[in-house]
């Protein structure tokens, strides 16, 4: 992945061995989702936003890990009203 500037030192929990990055996915989140998706269609997705995270895979036992880049972390921290 061209221009990805990717975090240094994720390591397994497990194994404590250094995770490998696998790929960058984008999480849905807000919105509603059920009987309101029915009664109110798109309407009802009006809160909805992506989060990019990073997925990185231990090449040992498989663990799986996703982190955010700063700038999701920082976007996430304001949310939540933890900024530092």
């Amino acid at each position: 992945m061209e221009g990805l500037v990717l975090s240094e030192g994720r390591k397994c929990q497990t194994c404590n061995v250094e995770m490998e990055f696998a790929q960058r996915v984008d999480f849905r989140v807000g919105g509603t989702g059920g009987g309101w998706k029915l009664l109110f269609g798109e309407w009802a997705e009006l809160g909805e936003s992506m989060i990019p995270l990073e997925v990185y895979v231990c090449p040992q036992c498989g663990r799986i890990g996703l982190f955010a880049d700063e700038e999701t972390k920082q976007r996430l921290l304001k949310l939540s009203g933890k900024n530092r």
